[in-house]
């Protein structure tokens, strides 16, 4: 049997599946039209866990969520207190509830919500999300820094590098409010800065790398 690449492969033999890989995507400020662009193009290795918190009154999370789940090549699902994660889907954090992210056997990962207080003046935080994945997933962890006002994004940028993990923020070229992204610059913690048009290969750039896979192993789209 001839794979993709040209190369025979064994009779029956699966893809490589990778390490598991931990990304966290957090938006404020003009983050939906951000979000569309980027989840419309993103694919994951299969080992891929991805998550995500956007600042966002109550009222318009649904609308919110059906949008990205209609624009994106993954499903976009709202997370459950409790609920294994999956790969293939992009889990989104309900307004009012922080989201957070724990290890619960060795490629087992359990989400939690919670109400505890506030960060900066909202909930979810991409503080508690980006801390709880440098927990669970150490160097394998991506953090992910979208259009927005103010910091929420920087304790946690600190507990992913300090584990080895990567950091990406939306370039200043393409944000509608460049303030979560101007703060990860200015504290030294992005590793890349980069225009929402190639946010989606650089994440899958450094989930492939995270996962520790040479080629393309991603998770299928809704096809």
């Amino acid at each position: 049997m001839t794979g993709a690449s040209g190369r025979r492969q064994g009779p029956g033999r699966p893809p490589r599946v990778g390490l598991p890989v931990g990304i966290g995507v957090g938006a404020s400020a003009g983050g939906p039209r951000a979000l569309l662009s980027l989840l419309g193009g993103l694919e994951l290795p299969r080992s891929a866990l991805a998550f995500l918190v956007q600042h966002i009154h109550p009222r318009f999370t649904g609308v919110l969520g059906r949008r990205l789940n209609e624009a994106s090549a993954l499903p976009v699902v709202e997370a459950e207190d409790g609920a294994t994660a999956l790969p293939g889907r992009v889990y989104m954090a309900p307004a009012g509830r922080h989201l957070i992210v724990e290890r619960s056997w060795p490629c087992l990962y359990r989400m939690r919500l919670t109400d505890q207080p506030a960060r900066y003046g909202v909930r979810p935080s991409v503080d508690d999300l980006f801390i709880s994945l440098a927990a669970a997933f150490g160097p394998r962890a991506i953090g992910v820094v979208l259009t927005g006002m103010g910091r929420d994004g920087v304790e946690g940028a600190q507990a992913i590098k300090a584990q080895g993990g990567t950091i990406l923020a939306e370039a200043e070229s393409t944000c509608i409010v460049y303030g979560m992204p101007r703060a990860l610059a200015e504290a030294g913690l992005a590793d890349r800065m980069v225009p929402i048009g190639e946010m989606a290969q650089a994440i899958r750039e450094a989930a492939m790398a995270a996962a520790g896979l040479q080629r393309h192993a991603v998770a299928p789209g809704r096809g």
